[in-house]
């Protein structure tokens, strides 16, 4: 078969928020159904938070205090539980000459704790990282509304180093992503790679996903 042709950006990203809601919707109605079969007063077992490192790149002392803020680092690490194993390393950088700053979970090796599911040599389920995009997304907009909007213009995503390779995962919607929505264009290698979406996931060329899949340990 051939390999699936490379989708605009505009394109890949309609796609991906279509199918993401429609996902929503489905696990709305498996979670009121699980909530419906539960017995009264069932325990809910909770994962433990996750240690929070911040890590700064052109973040001034001001801005520093603001990101550090316990109560929005405490929420960051509840939200983390489950996904990633301790230390969550999270880069807070700002680039004066471009004013654009970034806001990314550096995933180590082997720390990846929710499943991301693939078929083939070809699909990837990006979607499967929407909980630790949402996440970063909700801690950003703490930070941007309890001391300063403009970090609501900082963007969010997943960064993953692999031996030579690397890729940045990031989040797509009306700006700013809110990070329910995993964006289908994964930046490989420095190159903005835009997959299909399909009910499974994003296809890629094989050799695209192979080093998709190599950043998420797949």
């Amino acid at each position: 078969m051939p390999p699936p042709p490379e989708v605009s950006p505009d394109e890949a990203e309609a796609r991906a928020e279509a199918l993401a809601e429609q996902a929503r919707q489905a696990q709305a109605r498996r979670d009121q159904q699980a909530a419906d079969d539960a017995p009264g007063g069932a325990r809910v077992e909770t994962a433990p938070p996750v240690q929070v490192v911040l890590v700064w790149q052109g973040i001034g002392a001001l801005h520093k205090g603001f990101f550090s803020d316990p109560a929005l680092v405490t929420a960051l690490s509840a939200d983390l539980a489950g996904l990633v194993a301790s230390p969550a390393n999270i880069y807070i950088r700002y680039d004066s000459r471009s004013f654009a700053g970034s806001i990314r979970l550096q995933l180590r090796p082997d720390t990846r704790l929710l499943p991301v599911g693939t078929h083939g040599d070809r699909v990837v389920a990006l979607q499967d990282l929407a909980p630790i995009t949402t996440a970063l997304a909700n801690y950003r907009s703490g930070v941007a509304s309890r001391f300063d909007l403009r970090v609501e213009s900082f963007s969010i995503g997943i960064e993953s180093f692999r031996g030579p390779h690397s890729c940045l995962f990031g989040a797509t919607g009306p700006a700013p992503p809110d990070g329910r929505v995993v964006s289908p264009c994964v930046e490989v290698d420095g190159q903005q790679r835009c997959g299909e979406p399909g009910p499974d996931g994003v296809a890629f060329d094989p050799a695209v996903a192979k080093i998709i899949r190599s950043c998420l340990d797949l």
